[in-house]
């Protein structure tokens, strides 16, 4: 598995197992929603990838896996701290949103 799909891979799972802990900590319906719609992106994502082959080398991908480890770094502190639960809505957002620029750079196998 190259590093490309390892990274996203990685996040969804750390998204996955979270979830339980995430929903519980919205305090609004809309919360819950926009988590739940990061998650379903982020599921979405990592399917998006199996059984497709990404250039490992080319300096987009590895920017992009670098910026996906260092959103998935913060939102696991973010979580870790659960202080305001939309702070850490919004850094899923910015790493869903990192991992769909990732999909899209994998090509069919």
């Amino acid at each position: 598995m190259g590093d490309a799909l390892s990274s996203v891979e990685s996040y969804y799972f750390s998204l996955q197992s979270q979830l339980d802990l995430l929903l519980a900590a919205c305090t609004t319906q809309q919360q819950r929603d926009a988590l739940m719609s990061q998650y379903v992106a982020a599921r979405q994502n990592y399917w998006s990838c199996i059984n497709k082959m990404f250039h490992n080398d080319d300096p987009a991908v590895i920017a992009l896996v670098t910026q996906l480890k260092a959103a998935e770094a913060l939102v696991k502190q973010s979580v870790a701290q659960m202080g305001d639960i939309s702070k850490v809505i919004d850094g899923i957002t910015k790493a869903v949103a990192i991992g769909v620029q990732i999909a899209a750079k994998a090509a069919t196998l």
